[in-house]
């Protein structure tokens, strides 16, 4: 594997069940639900992108990633309570999206999330890669191909 475009080891993001807010709105004698994103993800974000803003600095300018994407993300809690490791992209993909570190999370074409070691206070470990060729997929794509025969 080729070395990461970018590297960096963030907050730990809220889940996406704590990602939304909602509340209920009245107007003209209707109720609708108003949904947006909740202190913790605004709080997330911001952190994400001076954080990359600070990565920049020191390194030279980070390029903005046009093609597509393999990412690896291993998810340090805080505590030993268990959680599901899938439910913390969604803060991650959109942090990184803001922070311009690529144009739109949809370049993910592949996505690898592991549980790594508690950590005090929580963090993420992001590692993500040019996919120069699917050879990977590819494979993938032929064994499913064979198992549909």
């Amino acid at each position: 594997m080729t070395e990461p475009f970018f590297k960096a080891q963030l907050p730990m993001p809220p889940s996406v069940n704590h990602y939304w807010a909602k509340s209920v709105k009245r107007a003209k004698g209707k109720q609708y639900v108003h949904v947006r994103l909740s202190d913790r993800a605004k709080k997330f974000r911001s952190d994400v992108v001076a954080q990359v803003a600070d990565i920049a600095q020191r390194h030279g300018s980070i390029r903005t990633q046009n093609g597509r994407i393999r990412a690896v993300v291993t998810l340090h809690g805080a505590t030993k309570q268990s959680y599901d490791v899938d439910n913390f992209m969604k803060g991650i993909g959109d942090a990184l999206t803001h922070s311009l570190v690529y144009k739109d999370d949809k370049q993910i074409d592949e996505l690898f999330i592991k549980r790594g070691e508690v950590t005090k206070g929580g963090q993420a470990t992001i590692e993500l890669y040019e996919i120069v060729d699917n050879t990977v997929w590819n494979s993938v794509m032929d064994f499913i191909r064979g198992v549909k025969r």
